[in-house]
Order: C-alpha cells, then structure tokens, then sequence
C-alpha cells in the first residue's frame, strides 16, 4: 500500500510539474527547429533533386591544408576542404513564415548530397569520397553548401631520369557520380584549388598548378600539380661529388706514367666512385623502374676511371721497354711530331735515355706521350658528353 501511494505522488507531480517549467528558448530557436521539422517532411534523401535543362550543375572548391608526395610509392596525398554547392528546390521555404530566418544547418546525412569522386585513387575503398561528418548551410533559396574534410590520395606516375633535380606532374581527377535520373555537371569555371596558407610536404614544393574542364566526359576535372624537389641537400652528397671526381680524373690523364703518383691518384679516384655509388644507392629511389641519369654518369664514369687506370699502368711499361722500338713506331712519331699534330700533344714529359746511353727510351717516351694525348681527347670529349646528357641540372625557379 506504502509503495502505491509513494507512486502515486510522484506521477502527480510530474504530471503538475510540467506546468510550471518555464521556457526560456528564443522564439527564433522555436522556429528554426520547426523549419528543420519542415523540411525533413517527406524529404527523400536518397531522391535527387528534379533537373532543369540537360545537366545539374554543382560548384566545387578545395582549400588545401596539407599535401605529401611519395616518389617511392608513386603517390601525391592532399587533405582539404572541399567546398560543394547545389540548389535543391525541396529545400525551399518562405522566411516569413518561419520569423524570418533565411538560412539554417542540417547535417549532410540528412539531406541528399551529389557524389564527387577521385577516379585516379590509389585504394579502390576511396573511390566513393568517403568524407567526414559535416554540417551544411541551407538558404530559404534553395541553395545548399557543404564543406568538407577530405584526403585524396592518388597515383602519380614518377620520372626520375633527372633526380635529385626532377620535377613530377601529379593529377587528381574527379567525376560526379550519374543516376538515370540524374546527370550531374561539376562546374570549374574559374581557379577551384587554392593553396594559400597550405603545409607543403618534405623534400617538395608546388610550383605550378593547371585544371582542365571536360564535361562531355565522365572525367570532367582534371587537377595538374607540378611539384619539384628540394635538392640541396641530395646535391652536395651525390651531385658535387660526381664532378669532383671529373675533374681528378681528367687531372690524372695530365700526370707523367712514370711517377708512381699518377696510378696512386688514378686508385684514390676509383675507389672514390666505390664510396659515392654506395652514398648514391643509399639516397636513390629504389622502386622506380628507370634509373636516373646520374647513376648512369657514375656508371660510365667508373669505366672511364678504370681505363685511365689501365691506361697509366701500360704506358709506364711502354716507358720502360729497352728493346730498340719498331720502324712503324718510329714513323708514327716523326708523323706526329714533326708536323701540325704536335700542338695536341700534351703534356710532354722529360726525355731521358737509359743507362746504356742508348736512346730507344726517348722514342718510346715520345710514343706515350702521343697515345696519352689521344686518349686524354677522348676522355675529355667523353666527359663532356656525358655531362650534357647524364648530369642533372637545377631547375630555374621562374620569378
């Protein structure tokens, strides 16, 4: 009986309570959640909007916050704000009705919202532009506007032929999604990307920014970023090394083959290609499929080296040979040195004679010293070959 009563009395004053509560809501509070009442009323959020004309058009815009490339995976990641705006007749109202509010803010999963996807994305889940919960601001026109988070990752075919110094153009390109109900036209008239304010990623810059509109197609905005490498770093590891060791190489070509400082000069350059090529394999991409350039200009560099060196060890034997040298060894140097041909020659060395007093020293000296000249034209004109083709240059900024 006790717990009946005590029952009983609460319900009662419950029931009482109610009124006695005092609302302190705005009546603007009252309605606007009557207007959000309203237009939810048989609204179907999986219905599009009914179409004027061919195409429904929508508006987008990006703002970029953050961006990162990866040359070793091929991708370019770029989280944004995406800005998405439509008109839905639905959504209309009268603001006199309702105290004269003209805009409010519904919840994008309650409202229908086009579809803008990333066709060039690296995972397949991403395809249909999975974005975060976002609220929406809806005017008494119709007008709907949506911002969204969003990271577009994407692949981006890389070119290292110029590395460190090179330069990759990565796209995002977006499709809006169609139903047989439907026909959506993304709009992109003007510039659609900004990057005012963005945090560029490590090791790379934007430099250059293109969009294309295409809307005969289903690919209907293609987003081109040029992004270049901040080598600075990379170029005094593997770079400035490479034509240090073009220089000592050449230099050894220029040394007499009968000190021994010269085969001493022409070991330290070629195990200096050694402790580079390792410094290289460890700072180079090592999942792109075409190798850069200057791991090429190493590569040739280090057979050049090796037959500077090659080069130094026979003509020192050549020096030394006491045999009397034969009549077409003669010939070739009176034709050598005895006409136009001995201003290339160069260096050339002392002339001694042996020890017997005969002077078959002094002719194969002087058949060194031409082979010696020959081939230090063909390195050289090698060497600057290969530096025009091989070696990468910076990229001039554009001011």
């Amino acid at each position: 009986m006790a717990l009946s009563t005590y029952l009983l009395l609460i319900t009662l004053h419950a029931t009482l309570a109610q009124d006695c509560v005092i609302n302190n809501l705005p009546e603007r509070t009252a309605f606007e959640k009557q207007l959000r009442k309203d237009l939810k009323c048989d609204y179907k959020i999986f219905d599009p909007p009914p179409q004027n004309g061919s195409s429904f058009p929508v508006n987008i815009k990006f703002v970029m916050k953050k961006f990162s490339f990866n040359s070793e995976e091929d991708t370019f990641s770029v989280q944004a704000r995406m800005f998405v705006s439509w008109n839905d007749p639905r959504l209309r109202w009268n603001p006199e009705k309702y105290y004269g509010i003209d805009v409010t803010e519904m919840s994008v999963m309650n409202i229908w919202a086009p579809t803008i996807a990333l066709v060039n994305t690296v995972s397949a889940e991403d395809f249909e532009n999975k974005f975060y919960i976002a609220r929406c601001k809806i005017f008494s026109d119709g007008d709907v506007q949506c911002v969204r988070r969003v990271t577009h990752d994407a692949f981006c075919n890389v070119n290292l032929a110029h590395w460190p110094y090179d330069q990759q153009e990565c796209h995002l390109i977006f499709e809006a999604s169609d139903s047989k109900w439907l026909k959506t036209q993304i709009n992109a008239t003007s510039r659609i990307f900004s990057m005012l304010g963005a945090e560029y990623g490590a090791e790379w810059m934007i430099t250059d920014y293109k969009q294309e509109a295409n809307h005969s197609s289903s690919k209907q905005v293609k987003l081109t970023f040029v992004v270049d490498r901040e080598a600075t770093g990379l170029a005094a590891i593997v770079v400035y090394p490479a034509m240090i060791l073009t220089f000592l190489s050449m230099t050894v070509l220029f040394m007499d083959v009968r000190r021994p400082i010269r085969l001493g000069l022409a070991s330290f350059c070629l195990l200096c290609h050694h402790y580079f090529l390792c410094e290289l394999a460890e700072n180079i991409p090592k999942k792109n499929i075409q190798p850069p350039n200057l791991l090429l200009y190493y590569r040739a560099s280090v057979v050049l080296s090796l037959l500077i060196m090659l080069l130094t060890c026979v003509l020192g034997k050549i020096c030394r040979l006491k045999s009397a040298p034969q009549n077409y060894v003669i010939s070739f140097n009176n034709f050598a040195l005895e006409s136009f041909g001995k201003y290339f020659v160069f260096p050339q060395w002392d002339l001694d004679s042996d020890s017997d007093g005969k002077p078959f020293s002094q002719d194969w000296t002087k058949f060194a010293n031409i082979i010696n000249a020959v081939f230090i034209i063909v390195i050289i004109v090698t060497y600057v070959c290969l530096y025009a083709v091989l070696m990468p240059q910076p990229i001039p900024i554009a001011y």
